[in-house]
């Protein structure tokens, strides 16, 4: 990712901006206007897909000819522009100068990374209601039911979702394309505690029941079929954005609902700004148009909002039922609905996230099996849910950690973290991952361990929200070489700490927190994969250089931090402090602890000059020294001895 965009503030991650529907290889069918059925191929999600010919060409919707045609990049390289001719399954159909000019096309490099970012910006804005700045970056246009939400390392009730949530699922068909599933067989798709339909190992309700522990009830109310005024292809014109037609076609249902079938939109479960969580439609068919074009699946926010009963709309999702129904897409638009999760993957192609296939809400709920049974969430967005009893390891944070042998239970409601005394917003999670379960379709087993930050962006591959510690240190899904593999988890005898796997202080795999400082988690000693996993967390320690002397200028009223800006994990024992600053300044010294949340003075030397010495004896825990100018500027000199 080259380029980046600041999304509702430095940090904050706003969930309504992080909500699209992914695409790995998938195949959907297009007709051209000379009538023949094409298949084309997608990678990406809403915001920015690279559709592919069968053979590998790349290829675009041509508004003037209104179909699909093989595709070049523009000029600048900035864009696709179209060749003018129209896509064939059938190559024999083209002439001999076409099949030339097309072959020249051929596995040809897509957009680069900086302009799908580009149309990633653009698309957001215009899906999402999105405002673009100055600057360039993207921020949430705000009224009154639409608001940021940080997700930081918090119990905080506010961002927890719990008992019993109501959703409405809209079912729609066309006067000239009825439905073929049933209202009866949607609503056991949604709400069934005991269902395998159409291949599926669960419902959408069963899976959040499972992946919360039982914490919450999430079920939807199926509407009879509405038949839409117009025939399918008045909304299924490619020609327009797919929030053209989709939200007309949203409108006319919603107001279907309130005005002939008198249904009572305050029995929904709302936001704290009165706006509905879970509005879902499903039509009848495919989508019988491009990407992004028509009736194309996607969420965004319905504009301008419906409102009855009190309550409003907010976001939405819809998509094509076709012959079946699979939970993995409707489970991850769920995600952002309902508990407003961001994805973790790259909007812009650059890479495959970090997380890649390991949860649903990267890419565990799209492939061949998962999209019937999604992996669950990752321990932190459960934690953030309320779903997870969180066990805090470092003992800077806790005093009553547990140390040595410990142990987790895959798919237990439980997990464990180290969080960073410096930065409450980063932690390392750790949780077992078994295949089997609620689990079975995880691409490997064994011990996860996640670099979580809230200042992170999903299309940052090397500073993502949440990052997976890969156990093989090799991070193919950040350099796009797989979504994620059998070696990825930690395994018998692995080991996790401030060098290991590599002890890279940039793109590497250790227990190194984003400023490159040893956070002093050190794990070994882990057992085989299986349903529970142990491992020992160790004693490192991060101690402060003995006999060094650290430098630096203060300007009068100014401090300073040491050593070199930070802190450091001290075991314990005496420490002996020196300091000389400028015989016309009064500069002074302290020790400070990180206890309750906060650094606090433990000890301090405050004489009328700028030499200070300070003997104490620390017990064990984080620690930094504070040189500061009570008045006077100048250079200073401290040295740390023990």
């Amino acid at each position: 990712m080259k380029v980046k965009f600041t999304l509702c503030g430095v940090a904050l991650v706003c969930a309504n901006a992080f909500a699209a529907i992914p695409y790995n290889n998938t195949e959907y069918s297009f007709t051209q206007p000379n009538g023949e059925q094409i298949t084309l191929t997608l990678n990406g999600n809403d915001y920015y897909a690279e559709q592919r010919s069968q053979d590998g060409r790349l290829v675009m919707f041509d508004d003037a000819l209104g179909g699909m045609v093989y595709a070049t990049l523009n000029q600048a390289g900035t864009d696709l522009a179209s060749t003018g001719i129209l896509v064939s399954d059938r190559a024999s159909r083209l002439t001999h100068q076409q099949r030339e000019q097309a072959a020249t096309t051929t596995n040809q490099q897509g957009l680069s990374s900086e302009a799908k970012a580009a149309l990633v910006q653009a698309n957001m804005q215009t899906m999402l209601g999105l405002a673009l700045q100055q600057d360039g970056s993207v921020a949430e246009q705000t009224d009154e039911l639409t608001h940021s939400h940080t997700f930081e390392q918090t119990s905080d009730a506010s961002a927890q979702i719990s008992g019993n949530v109501k959703g409405l699922t809209i079912i729609i068909d066309f006067p000239d394309e009825r439905g073929t599933i049933s209202q009866q067989q949607v609503e056991r798709f949604l709400n069934d505690t005991n269902y395998n339909e159409f291949g599926n190992a669960q419902s959408v309700r069963g899976y959040f029941q499972s992946v919360s522990g039982n914490k919450l009830d999430y079920t939807n109310t199926v509407t009879r079929y509405y038949t839409a005024k117009k025939n399918k292809a008045y909304y299924a014109d490619s020609s327009l954005s797919s929030t053209v037609r989709s939200q007309e076609l949203i409108t006319e249902a919603l107001n279907w609902l309130e005005f002939q079938e008198g249904f009572n939109f305050a029995s929904l479960t709302t936001n704290s700004s009165g706006g509905i969580r879970g509005l879902n439609i499903l039509y009848a068919g495919n989508s019988d148009s491009a990407w992004s074009k028509g009736l194309w699946p996607h969420m965004a926010r319905l504009s301008p909002r419906f409102c009855a009963d009190g309550v409003c709309t907010d976001r939405y999702q819809v998509t094509d039922m076709r012959s079946s129904l699979a939970i993995g897409t409707f489970i991850h638009e769920s995600g952002h609905l309902i508990t407003n999760w961001p994805d973790l993957y790259d909007y812009d192609g650059s890479s495959e996230g970090s997380v890649a296939s390991f949860g649903v809400m990267g890419y565990g709920a799209i492939g061949t099996t998962n999209r019937f049974r999604p992996t669950p969430p990752v321990a932190h967005f459960r934690a953030l849910a309320g779903w997870d009893t969180v066990t805090e390891l470092n003992p800077a944070i806790n005093s009553n950690a547990p140390t040595g042998t410990l142990s987790h239970t895959s798919d237990s409601n439980t997990a464990y973290k180290w969080t960073n005394p410096a930065n409450a917003n980063e932690a390392f999670y750790i949780e077992a991952i078994h295949q089997s379960g609620q689990s079975s379709e995880q691409p490997d087993q064994g011990l996860a361990i996640w670099h979580v930050d809230s200042q992170g962006s999903n299309s940052n591959e090397w500073k993502p929200y949440i990052q997976m510690e890969h156990a093989d240190g090799n991070r193919d899904p950040e350099y796009k070489r797989n979504r994620g593999d059998a070696s990825d988890l930690f395994a018998y005898a692995g080991e996790f700490s401030n060098t290991l796997p590599n002890a890279q202080t940039s793109r590497g795999t250790n227990a190194l927190w984003w400023n490159g400082q040893d956070s002093g988690l050190s794990i070994s000693n882990i057992s085989a994969p299986g349903k529970t996993v142990s491992f020992t967390v160790g004693d490192t320690v991060i101690e402060p250089p003995v006999g060094e002397t650290y430098s630096g200028n203060l300007q009068d009223k100014q401090q300073a931090i040491e050593p070199n800006g930070t802190w450091f994990q001290y075991a314990g024992g005496a420490m002996s402090l020196a300091l000389t600053g400028p015989s016309n300044a009064d500069f002074d010294l302290k020790i400070e602890r990180w206890q309750g949340g906060a650094w606090q003075q433990v000890a301090v030397s405050e004489t009328p000059i700028s030499t200070e010495q300070i003997s104490y004896n620390a017990s064990s825990g984080y620690y930094r020294f504070v040189v500061y100018s009570y008045s006077g500027a100048g250079n200073y000199t401290l040295t740390v001895t023990k």
